[in-house]
């Protein structure tokens, strides 16, 4: 149980839970599939679409769960999944190569890219999830010899699934490159 305005459970995201990330996020594919993902937001999201792209997401997830190891997270609150994040190599995440910030860190020199830290309940923002769900992912990566958590953060938007430049500069996080000011290239040493 981790400390928020309100009683949560913070699990990592495993095979057996792949279906409780939060359904605005379960087919996503932003960061793992680039050019599936713009060519189906061009296109009417139909219910077959949508569970191919969860189905890419899930098989996305499993690769890289072998691969790597734990890369995401699931917030529960009573019982509901309310919020999600998701890291891994940033060479397993090639949307990546699109930002103007660079460069991103290798996994071989320590380097964890959080491509997403996403609280989908909009009632539950502001209670401290977000705050609580980053300390879990930062001390689980702590622990296993990270060094480096970089991301792409929103300047003013509170609604991105990557989260706003606030928070990330609240919580010790340093602005790494600026070139693209909209997304900047966060970094946080560990």
């Amino acid at each position: 149980m981790e400390e928020t305005e309100i009683e949560v459970d913070i699990e990592d995201i495993t095979e057996a839970n792949l279906g409780d990330i939060p359904e605005s996020c379960r087919g996503c594919v932003y960061w793992e599939f680039p050019q599936e993902f713009e060519r189906v937001k061009a296109e009417k999201m139909e219910a077959q679409k949508k569970l191919e792209l969860e189905q890419k997401k899930r098989e996305w997830f499993i690769q890289t769960l072998k691969e790597f190891g734990t890369c995401g997270k699931i917030v529960y609150y009573k019982g509901k999944p309310v919020a999600y994040a998701q890291f891994a190599p940033s060479a397993r995440l090639p949307n990546i190569s699109h930002y103007e910030s660079q460069p991103v860190g290798k996994l071989e020199e320590g380097v964890v890219f959080l491509s997403c830290l996403y609280i989908a309940d909009k009632a539950l923002r502001g209670k401290g999830l977000g705050e609580a769900l980053l300390k879990n992912i930062l001390e689980d990566l702590k622990k296993l010899g990270f060094k480096v958590v970089e991301t792409f953060a929103r300047r003013g938007d509170s609604n991105s699934p990557s989260g706003p430049l606030e928070f990330y500069i609240k919580n010790g996080f340093i602005i790494k490159d600026k070139t693209n000011p909209e997304y900047p290239l966060m970094k946080l040493f560990l």
